[in-house]
């Protein structure tokens, strides 16, 4: 039988530490639970500044732009800071552990990703914005932190243990 690596009492079935450890190592965030910290962290900045910028430039250019540019500028405008909100709300129920954080982090994640597909759908279609490679290139590494971070928050075991009140 395997012994607890924090104090040498007989490890559970399949673990690394004794059920008291395990419930100590448990209750606070760690491991790779500070890359999504970090990630939420990022998304309210990113989000907030590029909401307050986009109001900005609408609001100073608003009798010079055409129809169409100040319907992308408006939608910009509400998606970002719908992406705010929400990762707002995800950053709460991080902090509180709550139950609900993998699904509501993997639907911010989603959220994110179809906000840079159809942002850069707008600009291609009603402001003749190429799709060059810079433009692509964040849908492609949202893409990847989609594909990394849905599957850990699905299967993760210290997700499961730790998001639990």
């Amino acid at each position: 039988m395997a012994t607890c690596i924090e104090c040498d009492n007989p490890a559970q079935p399949d673990a690394d530490y004794c059920a008291q450890c395990e419930a100590k190592a448990f209750k606070k965030i760690g491991g790779w639970l500070y890359l999504p910290a970090l990630g939420l962290l990022a998304t309210l900045v990113i989000n907030a500044s590029s909401a307050f910028y986009t109001l900005k430039v609408l609001l100073d250019n608003y009798a010079w732009f055409s129809g169409a540019v100040r319907g992308v500028l408006l939608t910009e405008l509400v998606l970002f800071s719908g992406l705010f909100l929400l990762a707002l709300y995800v950053s709460s129920l991080f902090i509180r552990k709550k139950r609900q954080l993998p699904r509501f982090y993997i639907g911010m994640l989603l959220y994110g990703l179809a906000l840079l597909c159809i942002d850069l759908w707008l600009g291609h279609r009603y402001l003749d914005v190429a799709l060059s490679y810079e433009n692509v290139v964040p849908i492609g590494r949202t893409l990847i932190s989609v594909c990394i971070w849905i599957p850990y928050f699905i299967v993760s075991v210290r997700v499961k243990r730790t998001f639990i009140n």
